[in-house]
């Protein structure tokens, strides 16, 4: 008898574990326990025709490792009011593979939701947030539902019966309230987006495009975006996790690049360039690794990425800007939720998603941190910027002064030299001047004979030759007359050479005074003869002047203060017109010629060479 109550009083506390019973007005469960069995069966038939050996969980939560693949829960509710009940049970998990609910009354399935291993053909795209089996429970009575979970990975299971009601305000809450977060996070990237179409620095685009996919991550997990993004992608949906986690982490290479690494250190340039091509292809090749393998590898590369970055931004801010702090804020922050999400995929924690806002706070912060130092980057480049142009402006006005000094320096250096200049020209003028004179005058005591005051054999020699080319051009006849005063020699034997010395200037004085035409000159030849030079003149013309000349000094009486003295002279003509240039001595030679034959005839008669 005893063993007997015993056995009842079990059967009584085990069908009160097992039985959630559903008094007065009921709002929700959040913890809702059930019971679950690891079975292969596919339909219900199959599973209530074996025996099973079901495990309770009173948490509402369940945590199974990854060998279980096919699992069986069952949840048993008993409605105690005087009303039939409308419910809600939530199934918070929206990454299992395929969730299937059965009503043992109707043996039908009620909800197939699958999220992986879309290749099987009965799957349909995940539409929800959550996971809801619609249940209506009739007053004083119960019902038990078998729900079937198909999931390649670790299996976290948070059940909860709602009032459609309070599910509707309990959503609309939540939805309001990361709703507004998403749209900031969304200003943040239009604001990026904007800042880099004004500046065209490439770090304001990484970083828009960074937000963006944190946005998009935490759309995924929350399960927005298998409600309004890519409802339709299956593979997006299954690899969405894996695929936002690793490129927003990795879309922090290139802001680092430009930022927190500066362009000296080449050997932290180069990997992290490595790393940025490494990144590209680990994310193509991503979507064609097993979800779960695509996910840890996700994971260990983020972490990895994560711990290099905190490192660069401890670095930076030791020796850097103290702004860089707020890169070792977020990328603890980022390395933060990286280990809180983590925890739930290895099943450490486990809660229902709508209540997990850890990692919506924290992708926030980070995405607000990191605009707020790209904008400080930024002001401290603009900064730097005019600075440098301030200095240079500084320079460029101080060698600008020092330029103008130099200039007004170089223009009194200038000035006196101009000066200096001006003075040594006008005495070189003067010398110029002076020696141009004494050239004039070297000239003329190289032209005129110093005795008699006519040109000199000298200048004579130049005068022929340009005569004869005249001649010889203009086919003009050109005479040559030669004087020879007669018995000279007496005259310095008897009266000494002063005498003889008057008497040659007396003889060139008369000369001069029978030449009428610019251009007939006498020239003291030597001694005590003379030579006429007479251009386009004629022969009978040339004789008539040296008769002329001849006449006037025979009847002339020279008195010399000593003596007086009658001279005569004899004169030799030739003229003709050039031939030969070269060849001026033929009209002296022929002039002296005729004069040898008048001394020869008697002296004191003029003759023309025949």
């Amino acid at each position: 008898m005893i063993r007997l109550l015993c056995v009842l009083l079990c059967m009584f506390v085990t069908f009160s574990t097992h039985a959630f019973e559903i008094k007065e007005t009921f709002s929700k469960r959040e913890t809702l326990p059930f019971s679950y069995v690891q079975n292969n069966s596919e339909t219900l038939e199959q599973l209530t025709s074996t025996e099973l050996d079901w495990q309770h969980v009173d948490s509402g939560f369940l945590h199974l490792k990854p060998d279980l693949k096919n699992i069986w829960l069952k949840v048993v509710l008993n409605n105690q009011t005087n009303q039939d009940l409308p419910l809600l049970l939530s199934v918070n998990n929206n990454q299992l593979d395929n969730i299937t609910a059965f009503i043992p009354e109707q043996n039908r399935s009620i909800l197939v939701a699958p999220n992986s291993e879309y290749q099987l053909g009965a799957q349909q795209p995940i539409s929800h947030q959550v996971q809801l089996v619609p249940i209506k429970l009739s007053a004083h009575e119960g019902s038990t539902i078998f729900i079937k979970l198909k999931n390649s990975g670790q299996t976290y299971l948070p059940l909860s019966l709602w009032h459609p009601i309070e599910y509707l305000k309990y959503t609309s809450k939540f939805n309001l309230l990361y709703g507004v977060l998403a749209g900031f996070i969304v200003a943040m990237v239009l604001t990026n987006i904007s800042l880099y179409s004004f500046t065209h620095k490439h770090y304001f685009l990484f970083a828009g495009l960074t937000i963006a996919t944190i946005w998009l991550l935490n759309a995924h997990l929350y399960g927005f975006s298998h409600r309004y993004i890519y409802s339709n992608w299956l593979w997006l949906q299954q690899y969405g996790q894996a695929l936002f986690l690793f490129i927003s982490t990795w879309l922090f290479i290139p802001i680092l690049k430009s930022t927190l690494v500066p362009k000296s250190a080449l050997r932290t340039q180069y990997i992290l360039s490595v790393m940025l091509k490494v990144g590209l292809i680990c994310a193509a090749a991503l979507p064609m690794a097993p979800y779960r393998i695509a996910l840890f590898v996700a994971f260990t590369l983020s972490f990895a990425t994560t711990v290099i970055y905190l490192a660069l931004a401890v670095n930076a801010y030791r020796h850097s800007a103290p702004f860089y702090k707020a890169y070792v804020l977020m990328f603890s922050t980022l390395l933060l939720v990286l280990v809180y999400q983590s925890t739930f995929e290895l099943g450490l924690l486990s809660s229902p998603v709508l209540d997990r806002p850890l990692s919506y706070l924290c992708y926030l912060l980070i995405s607000m941190t990191l605009s707020y130092a790209l904008v400080r980057q930024f002001i401290q480049e603009r900064d730097n910027k005019i600075k440098h142009q301030q200095a240079r402006l500084a320079q460029t006005r101080a060698e600008d002064a020092l330029l103008k000094e130099r200039l007004l320096i170089q223009e009194q250096a200038q000035e006196k030299l101009e000066t200096s200049i001006d003075e040594r020209t006008f005495k070189l003028e003067v010398t110029l001047r002076e020696l141009q004179e004494k050239n004039r005058e070297l000239e003329k005591l190289n032209m005129e004979d110093a005795l008699t005051k006519v040109k000199n054999r000298r200048y004579f020699d130049k005068r022929i030759l340009m005569e004869v080319r005249r001649s010889r051009r203009e086919q003009t006849t050109l005479s040559v007359v030669m004087l020879d005063i007669d018995h000279f020699k007496k005259i310095n034997d008897n009266y000494g050479h002063v005498v003889g010395d008057q008497a040659i200037c007396a003889i060139a004085k008369i000369i001069e005074q029978h030449l009428k035409r610019p251009l007939d000159e006498v020239f003291r030849y030597g001694g005590e003869e003379f030579v006429l030079l007479l251009p386009n003149t004629q022969q009978d013309g040339a004789l008539e002047l040296a008769e002329q000349i001849r006449h006037s000094i025979s009847t002339t009486n020279f008195d010399f203060a000593v003596v007086q003295l009658q001279m005569t002279l004899s004169a030799g003509v030739y003229s003709a017109i050039a031939n030969d240039s070269k060849n001026p001595t033929l009209f002296t030679d022929l002039a002296d010629k005729a004069l040898y034959q008048a001394k020869q005839q008697g002296r004191n008669q003029v003759l023309a060479y025949e």
